[in-house]
């Protein structure tokens, strides 16, 4: 048990050293590339989409509404898959949403152009 304790201390300390290292930058010239993670609206997506959602626990029919304000509503009649409201925006050219369940609280977060298991189809209006 002594071992392992050590070992993992061990891998605690480096990774810590291999963090300060990755996100610091000396005197020497060198400089850490910053990523823009600025959230944006994109008005071409504002709107509502019709279709449905498919996830691990199933599948519903959801109408999405993307408004200008940032704001998602997402209804739904399912017994499956619970409406929600939150925030949504653009990042990196990536949608993000996410927000709570009405049911009970669950976060939800829906991620574009990232490999998932949910699978959303239908058509914007």
């Amino acid at each position: 048990m002594k071992k392992l304790t050590l070992n993992c201390l061990i891998i605690i300390i480096v990774a810590t050293q291999m963090i300060n290292i990755s996100c610091s930058s000396d005197d020497n010239g060198i400089e850490i590339a910053e990523v823009s993670s600025e959230r944006t609206i994109d008005t071409k997506l504002v709107g509502t989409w019709n279709g449905t959602m498919e996830g691990s626990t199933g599948t519903a029919v959801f109408v999405f509404t993307l408004q200008m304000s940032g704001e998602i509503i997402a209804e739904t009649d399912s017994q499956v898959l619970c409406p929600f409201q939150g925030a949504w925006w653009v990042s990196n050219k990536k949608f993000t949403a996410s927000g709570e369940d009405e049911c009970g609280g669950t976060a939800i977060e829906l991620l574009g152009n990232n490999a998932s298991s949910t699978e959303i189809s239908g058509n914007w209006t």
